[in-house]
């Protein structure tokens, strides 16, 4: 047993899986602030591109990694991930036009990602599925600071430097990570379960995780989840920041008020394991955010809300649909040992593809009213809703403890 329940204390493997998995969305938070600044250098609209390049890159790189740390075990390919993360990073930094701008952050995402799905293959290496529901909440309240600190230093690096500043803290703390992985994290993949590495065994593998209606179900139930967060991340800058008149440090310490509900939601979330399963604590928790979407969506539509109020209702979304996500994870997951990298990496891919459609639906849909950013956020989570009740269909093993038939 890797995680004492009894204890307080996190282990330091977990720390640093949490900073190697928390690196992709400080770099999405941590340049939003100077989306106008990079706009005006370049003398060009579009800046939101580079955040859908982002996005793209995540979304298949994660396929790439799965496998290769199935068939290689997880550190090699974090040498290479980090490599591209800090060579993307530098791009950017120098990069002369937008164009430029948009190629690196793909080749920074590229290499992002290895943190982001090695480090739930290494969670569900090391953990039973009970523990890793637990370890699951806890990485979110390491990766939640991100959204807390990033726009934050961002705005202040923006300040003193420019925006390429950023791009370059962001490289110097590549390069922090790769030493920190490379001194102090132990291989975790079991030497016994050597998967082949072929394109015709990846496919055929991708194509058996697809054809089990439990990880996918688990998956777009968390993917919907963090779309319609993502709807806010990728609406809020125009509509709070114009309906309000937030300055941009201003709308930084509201996107940090998020943080600190992601923070809040894992430490409600750990407390609730030691008590009961993931299973049972995703079906208290999966009601409540359409009930806050509706709230808001009612509120916004028919009267003008005022900004504290807002505030208040904005956090109290993030806060309940954070309770969700770590459950999915820990019980996608679990029935898949011996090809969990493969599976965190499409459970990674198809939640970023949700995301990536969901700010594909805010830019088509958003009209600049906070009535309509909020009917985009509740219609993620009702969409997740519906996949619980399919995740809970398919589910192996008693319902909503899938220990039974786990693959070793």
């Amino acid at each position: 047993m890797t995680l004492d329940s009894r204890s307080h204390r996190i282990p330091g493997w977990l720390l640093l899986v949490g900073a190697m998995s928390g690196v992709g969305p400080f770099s999405i938070d941590m340049y939003l602030p100077g989306f106008p600044m990079i706009e005006r250098e370049f003398a060009e609209q579009g800046v939101e591109r580079t955040m859908a390049a982002y996005l793209v890159g995540i979304t298949i790189g994660q396929l790439l990694y799965g496998p290769i740390s199935d068939r290689f075990g997880r550190k090699p390919p974090l040498y290479v991930g980090f490599t591209l993360y800090v060579l993307g990073a530098m791009g950017c930094a120098f990069a002369s036009d937008m164009t430029m701008l948009t190629l690196m952050r793909v080749v920074q995402a590229l290499g992002a990602c290895g943190g982001l799905v090695i480090g739930r293959a290494i969670i569900r290496d090391r953990c039973q599925p009970h523990e890793a529901a637990r370890a699951f909440a806890i990485l979110m309240s390491i990766v939640s600071l991100g959204p807390i600190v990033a726009p934050t230093l961002g705005g202040w690096v923006i300040t003193l430097v420019g925006w390429r500043g950023t791009f370059v803290f962001q490289a110097a703390l590549g390069v922090a990570l790769l030493i920190a992985m490379h001194s102090l994290l132990r291989e975790s993949r079991d030497a016994l379960n050597i998967v082949p590495f072929s394109t015709p065994h990846v496919v055929r593998t991708y194509a058996r995780l697809l054809l089990d209606p439990a990880l996918v179900a688990y998956s777009l139930l968390g993917g919907f989840a963090i779309g319609a967060l993502f709807c806010y991340v990728t609406g809020s800058a125009t509509v709070m920041q114009e309906l309000y008149a937030l300055t941009p440090q201003q709308y930084g310490w509201l996107l940090g008020l998020n943080g600190i509900a992601f923070l809040t939601a894992s430490r409600l979330n750990v407390r609730a394991l030691r008590s009961m399963g993931p299973a049972e604590s995703l079906s208290r928790a999966i009601w409540w955010p359409p009930v806050v979407g509706v709230l808001l969506v009612a509120s916004a539509a028919f009267v003008s809300l005022p900004l504290w109020f807002a505030i208040i209702l904005q956090f109290a979304f993030f806060l309940c649909t954070a309770r969700v996500t770590p459950n999915v994870t820990a019980l996608g997951l679990a029935p898949h040992g011996k090809t969990a990298g493969a599976a965190a990496a499409l459970m990674g891919s198809l939640q970023s593809l949700v995301s990536t459609l969901a700010g594909m639906a805010v830019a088509v849909f958003n009209d600049g009213t906070l009535a309509t950013l909020a009917l985009l956020m509740t219609a993620g989570v009702v969409l997740a809703v519906v996949c619980y009740f399919w995740a809970r269909r398919y589910a192996s093993g008693t319902p909503g403890h899938p220990d039974d038939g786990m693959e070793t």
